[in-house]
Order: C-alpha cells, then structure tokens, then sequence
C-alpha cells in the first residue's frame, strides 16, 4: 500500500510539472556573469538555501547549476509575471523541467520556499568582479537596484560600510533612483554593516523602472568615476540625440504608427539603434513602409506635438546658464525637431537632423542623402564638425542607441553618457561613460 501511495505521489507530481515553466540561466555566459546573476537573485528575495553547502541542490557545485536554482526561485516567488526570469539578458524561461534526482525546481510561488536570508555565497566559485550591491526583501515588486550616492561611493572605496538603518535623502552624484528605505531586523547599536561579496544581508530593494531593473550587469557605469564626472563638469558642449532621449518616444516610430505602419517600422528602429544593421539602410526602409506626405507630417505635428522627458528642460535651462553650448544631433526629422528646440530654447544652427523632401504637390519623394545623420557615423561625423568649428576642448554626448555611442571617438564626444529612461539597449550599455536613468544626477553635479 505504502509503495502504491509513493507512486501516486509521484506521478501526481510529474503531472503538475508537465505544463509548468521554469527560469533558467542561459548557456554561453562566463562564470563572472552566472555568479552576478546567482547573487542578485539570491540577494532579491530567492530561496538559496538548498543550493547551500550540505543542501539538497549543492550538487553539481557548478555557477550554471546554482544560477538556475537561483532565478527559477526568484521567478516563482513572482508569480512567473512577465520581466522577472531575463536578468539583463542571463535568463530564459523554459518549458522543460530543470529537477534532477535530488532537487525539484519548483514550478510555482507554492513550491519556491520561503526566502533563506544569504550569508554567503551559494557557489565555491569567485567571480571576476567584486559584488557591491546591499540587499533586503523587495518592497516594490520588482528587482532593486540601489544608488543613494553615500552608499554606493562607500561600497565602492571600503569593504565593511556601517549604514545607518534609515531612509536617506540622494545626493548629487547618482540621485537617478528613489531614496533606498532599508527593512528593520536586529542589529547592534542600530546599524547595519554592508559586506563585500562574498558576504552578502538581505536585499535592499526600491520601485524601479523596468529600464533600471534591466541594469544588472553595470552598476560600475551607473556610479560615474571621479574622472567622467570632472569631464562631465568641464564640458563646453552637449550634444543630445532626440528620440528616446530629450523626447520620449522614436519620432519616426510615431510618425509611422500615425500613418498606419507602427509595428513593421518599430522593428526596423529597435534593429537600427542596436546597431544590427547599417542606419542608413534602416532609415531607408521604414519610410519606404509608409512615405508620408507634408500633410500627413503636418497633420501628425499639430495632433501630437512632443512629449519631452522628464527633467529635460530644466537640464538644458541649466546648461545654457553654465555657458555650456547645447546640441541636438538625430537621425530623426527636421519637421519633427524644430518643434523641441523651440520649446528648449536651442537655436536652429545647432540641430544636426535628416530631412524629409517632397515633391511639388507635397508627395514623399525621399530624404536628403548629404545629410550627414542619415547614415551610419553620421552622428560621430557631426560631433567632429561642430568641434572643429568652434574649437570647443571637451564635449559630451548624450543619447540611447549606437549611432550615440559612436560619437565617443578622437576628435568627437570625450564622454558619452546613455540615457536609458526609455530605453536600455544592453549591447549600447555596457560601453558607456555614465548610464543614467533620470537626468537629475547631471543636473545636480553642475551645482
């Protein structure tokens, strides 16, 4: 009797894993990135506890193994909702059931264990670089990334940091995310000591955009260095790329939706600004899909005038009080463009922007080719063009996608910083200057 309850135990389970969905961590990563997935995860709320030494899922003692354990955990205790198994990218939900003889994976909120406070580090491995992210229980229902200025500059220059268990006002350097409110539990004398990997407490966590939760992998980015930031300060001209940057939304994309190609264009731009294909091409190709003519432009223009970013005007107010002269350089339209440097107070002379051209009647007829933005380079090329012209000793580049990130070269942009409160190109950041989700940390270090 006691063998056929086993069985039906068994196979009951086996059902209810049959349709289920698991997070796992992907093939082809270094051990660096498995073990910064493994320690956000943990860190963040997921059960580790049975991939601990003397555990059940210890073994195979491997970074991949405990990295799957680790974000299926974590996925599950989300409710398997949409953005919680990607991890920057490491993660991917599978429909095959990751358990091995001695430690189910569990397939729902249910079976993912209550959450193990972490003290170590699960795996024996050490990761090419060095953990400097505190951690508590999620309050905002999503991955937290933690940036009060003091904290992360400490963590960055010591290896034991006492924290004062409140909540702290930010500061100017990286005042990008909401002030960070640490969870009550006992400690001496009122205070929490934040260790380096691997020695790591319960997560820390504030609501963040998807944009920000996205950013595992560069927090070193997200905290400028002394160097970027006295660059930052010494600028004599900021170049701003427009869509997805000053403004909200792709112009093009917007344009394109209003006229009734929305989605075929949007995936020609998302390839364009991840540098997948050549821009000009790209360019090319999405207004193929839709030739607006002067009237649908001007029509599109009266019914949706831009939507800035947040921030936005009161950086440039405070840049052209500095002296510093301000740029707008885009591989969107001049049409489109005149309207945001009006509203900015940036003269005609400084935008650097492809035309649409019409024929006689107002008919698309294609766009002005000598442009130097409608083509890959083009934005680079423009940033050398304006710094030979006036001379100027350091310029910035700010923007989201490659043809941004291109600029960043001899005789271009000596800094670029991403701007990635629209959108996170992950390939874009990871070889910037500075990533930022608000513009309020540039504005703030100008003071």
């Amino acid at each position: 009797m006691a063998v056929v309850v086993v069985l039906a135990v068994i196979l009951l389970a086996m059902v209810g894993h049959s349709s289920g969905a698991w997070c796992v961590c992907r093939e082809g990563l270094s051990e660096a990135m498995l073990q910064k997935t493994l320690d956000y995860a943990c860190g963040a709320g997921a059960d580790c506890g049975p991939i601990h030494q003397n555990g059940p899922c210890f073994n195979p003692n491997t970074v991949k193994s405990h990295c799957s354990y680790a974000v299926n955990s974590f996925f599950q205790k989300k409710g398997q909702s949409q953005g919680t198994c990607d991890f920057a990218g490491t993660a991917t939900v599978s429909a095959s059931d990751p358990s091995y003889t001695s430690c189910p994976f569990p397939a729902s909120a249910s079976g993912s264990g209550t959450t193990t406070p972490v003290t170590t580090t699960p795996s024996t491995r050490v990761p090419t670089t060095t953990n400097t992210r505190p951690y508590t229980s999620s309050t905002g229902g999503g991955l937290g990334i933690p940036s009060a200025p003091s904290l992360m500059e400490a963590l960055t220059t010591s290896r034991v940091v006492p924290l004062r268990v409140a909540c702290r006002k930010l500061s100017s350097v990286s005042a990008n995310f909401s002030c960070l409110e640490f969870k009550s539990y006992p400690c001496r004398s009122g205070r929490v000591s934040v260790m380096n990997h691997p020695k790591l407490l319960r997560p820390v966590s504030s609501s963040l955009q998807p944009q920000e939760l996205s950013a595992l992998g560069h927090e070193g980015n997200v905290v400028p260095s002394k160097e970027i930031l006295d660059l930052w300060r010494d600028v004599e001209a900021v170049c701003f790329d427009v869509d997805s940057t000053v403004c909200v939304d792709e112009g093009i994309d917007e344009l394109a939706e209003f006229c009734g190609a929305g989605k075929a264009v949007s995936e020609w731009t998302a390839r364009a600004m991840g540098g997948s294909v050549p821009f000009e091409e790209a360019l090319a190709a999405r207004l193929s899909l839709f030739k607006p003519s002067l009237s649908k432009v001007e029509e599109y223009l009266q019914k949706r005038p831009p939507r800035l970013s947040p921030g936005i005007e009161e950086l440039v107010k405070k840049l052209r009080a500095n002296k510093i002269d301000v740029y707008l350089i885009s591989g969107g339209f001049r049409q489109m463009i005149n309207p945001v440097a009006s509203i900015l107070g940036i003269p005609r002379e400084n935008i650097f922007a492809n035309n649409i051209l019409f024929g006689n009647s107002g008919e698309f007829v294609g766009f002005d080719e000598n442009e130097p933005t409608s083509r890959s380079g083009g934005k680079a090329k423009a940033v050398q063009q304006i710094r030979e012209t006036r001379l100027y000793k350091t310029m910035a580049m700010i923007g989201d996608g490659a043809t941004d990130l291109e600029a960043r070269k001899p005789g271009g942009a000596d800094l670029f910083i991403c701007y990635a409160g629209v959108q996170l190109r992950e390939a874009v950041a990871a070889q910037v200057d500075w990533l930022i989700f608000k513009f309020e940390p540039l504005l703030n270090s100008l003071d």
